[in-house]
């Protein structure tokens, strides 16, 4: 599991993270560098829960919905610091921006967290209790990675 966190934060750090904090990002690249990122957390996911090839066939469906509704989110949060650097770089940042900054910043962890909640019976339906346990630990330690990687690049406000 540890080569396979190392890889993608590898993936994450030198492809997706400056695409993110670019203040002028393309969307085509942006899209890439998204898929690419996902295709390295899907093969995580897939490799690390070693599920028997009935209850993948049964979780990858369900999974494929939750990812859909958490990249909105991943989206939401790549305008934030977007946005963030645009300001921060164009010498912006007034204290209009610094609180809708705050509030968004709350709003997005509240949303993350009420979709992860609402498909933990989803995929209790389809894998054990303990796999679902282990794939939120997944994807808990993931996002943990990206938002470190985050941290080292984008600056505080002065």
């Amino acid at each position: 599991m540890m080569h396979n966190v190392r890889s993608i934060m590898v993936l994450a750090a030198a492809v997706l993270l400056p695409t993110i904090v670019a203040a002028q990002t393309s969307e085509p690249d942006l899209d890439a560098a998204r898929a690419e990122l996902q295709a390295g957390r899907d093969q995580i996911i897939r490799e690390d829960l070693q599920l028997s090839s009935g209850v993948l066939a049964a979780f990858w469906p369900v999974y494929e919905e939750y990812v859909a509704e958490i990249s909105v989110l991943r989206d939401r949060k790549t305008r934030l610091i977007q946005d963030f650097m645009r300001a921060y770089q164009g010498g912006e940042f007034t204290d209009e921006f610094a609180g809708f900054l705050i509030k968004e910043n709350f709003a997005l962890k509240r949303d993350w967290t009420a979709v992860q909640e609402s498909y933990v019976e989803r995929f209790n339906a389809v894998m054990p209790v303990q796999m679902v346990a282990r794939f939120y630990q997944l994807e808990n330690k993931l996002d943990a990675e990206v938002d470190a990687q985050l941290a080292l690049i984008v600056p505080l406000v002065e």
